[in-house]
């Protein structure tokens, strides 16, 4: 006589959720209970293993917040505020952690949305390859708000659009960029659906503010204000030449011969303030007593050739400011500007003015035809970029356009121009045809394998070089 086993119970038993919640707060005591010593005791790789494992754990109680959440949507207020403070009250959290949860919840859950056509479809908020990564562990609540909040910000009638072109290109930049580049998203998300930014320079002149605020008792004076994008391009420079560590402070040689040098103990932010203050009082521009970094021009732009013609959309500047195309091609302007077009294939057609290749010439290009740091990862703007031999200098690399990429400091401090030393990264240039300028080779320790890998970062995606690149590298053929 077959033995008779009792039956399964049905997916989605309470009783089963009880009992895993149980079973997860006996595991998370138990995990507690090691503590720092057993760590330590682990093998470094097992050590990383094991963090990474809890951390993916985390991640993945997302969906059950908002499976949670769902249940609990019609004994909760209406709007997002009250929603929030709600779920800050029953959860003991933060509002802020409680946003997050609620913005999470709006984009992993299935929830239906009763207005729709087909009421039992998935609302049009959400996302199915941003709720597999959460369900994976490779992204939170907080990352899935980041995209949220960038979608929300576009103008209402593009956001369903936006919604279902973005979705599997925000998971997979997540997955392969992690949480912190979702916070960049607005021109990746308007050139997905093909929608040009809706502020015009007319509506930039309209917002344009600056207020000094009343003295205090303190004798410092709050300010407050909204600058145009050319204005703040001009203050991103003007804080990239003189804003930096060290900038600004006079080192000394004593009498005697011996070095004084002035330790920088200031701040971000008080180096930035005593950035302008230099600006104000002594002035700022070719000839004065404060002069651009790079010594040419205020603010360096680029465009492709048939954004010339149209005199639409906005252009990319050095600092990583959207400027209007209208505005950088107004004779009549005085904003000091240097301007650079590129034909169909990504090469430079024009500068600003005709001359040769030289140091800032070839700068000026990198910030057309990379217009960011090249290494993974990076949105370091081409004004706080070093200029890195791809092929390093001291090892034959020629001072030449082809070899030079934009890098930001950190990352560059990590090659190792000898390509000698595995466990740091190497820089090797792309073969033609390629659709890249530059292939990043990661240390051992990042990939066993040493597999190329580039920068993907969305703030590339109005660079208009590598638009270029991106066009043929999915089309195979030039633009």
């Amino acid at each position: 006589m077959s033995q008779q086993h009792p039956p399964l119970p049905p997916v989605g038993s309470t009783a089963d959720l009880l009992e895993a919640l149980s079973r997860l707060d006996s595991a998370v005591e138990d995990i507690i209970a090691h503590g720092p010593d057993t760590w330590s005791r682990l093998e470094e790789q097992d050590k990383l293993r094991a963090v990474a494992e809890m951390e993916r754990s985390r991640k993945k109680l997302t969906v059950a917040d908002a499976a949670f959440l769902q249940s609990h949507q019609a004994a909760l207020p209406v709007g997002t505020q009250r929603q929030a403070r709600a779920v800050s009250r029953i959860l003991t959290m933060t509002v802020r952690d409680a946003r997050s949860r609620i913005a999470a919840w709006s984009r992993i859950a299935e929830r239906p949305d009763p207005w729709s056509a087909d009421p039992a479809a998935p609302h049009a908020d959400h996302m199915p390859q941003v709720a597999a990564l959460v369900a994976e562990g490779g992204l939170d609540a907080e990352g899935v708000e980041k995209a949220d909040r960038q979608i929300r910000a576009l103008p209402a009638d593009v956001q369903a659009d936006v919604t279902r072109a973005a979705d599997g290109p925000i998971a997979d930049l997540g997955r392969k960029q992690g949480p912190d580049v979702l916070d960049a998203l607005r021109t990746f998300l308007l050139d997905l659906v093909g929608v040009d930014e809706p502020y015009t320079e007319k509506d930039h002149q309209r917002m344009r503010s600056f207020t000094l605020g009343r003295q205090g008792a303190d004798g410092m004076t709050p300010v407050r204000g909204t600058l145009t994008p050319e204005l703040a391009a001009s203050m991103q420079r003007l804080m990239a030449d003189y804003a930096r560590t060290g900038d600004l402070i006079a080192d000394t040689d004593g009498a005697d011969g011996t070095d004084n040098t002035t330790v920088d103990d200031r701040t971000p932010e008080q180096r930035r303030h005593d950035a302008l203050a230099a600006a104000v009082h002594a002035g700022y521009g070719r000839g004065r007593a404060l002069t651009p970094g790079r010594g040419a021009t205020t603010i360096v732009a680029v465009m492709p050739v048939e954004q010339l013609v149209n005199r639409t959309g906005t252009a990319l500047t050095d600092v990583g400011t959207h400027v209007p195309a209208t505005t950088l091609l107004n004779d009549a302007s005085t904003v000091e500007t240097y301007l650079q077009i590129l034909d169909v294939e990504g090469r430079t057609l024009i500068f600003g003015r005709s001359r040769r290749l030289a140091n800032l010439d070839q700068y000026l290009a990198l910030v057309g035809e990379e217009g960011i740091s090249s290494a993974p990862g990076s949105d370091a703007a081409p004004a706080h970029c070093h200029v890195h031999h791809i092929d390093g200098w001291s090892h034959g690399g020629a001072t030449d356009l082809d070899n030079l990429t934009l890098v930001s400091p950190g990352m560059h401090a990590q090659v190792d121009d000898s390509r000698g030393q595995a466990d740091r990264w190497w820089t090797v240039a792309a073969p033609r045809g390629t659709g890249r300028r530059v292939h990043w080779i990661p240390p051992s320790t990042v990939d066993p394998k040493r597999r190329p890998v580039h920068n993907d970062h969305p703030t590339t995606r109005r660079h208009p070089g590598d638009v270029r690149r991106r066009q043929f590298r999915e089309t195979d053929t030039p633009p």
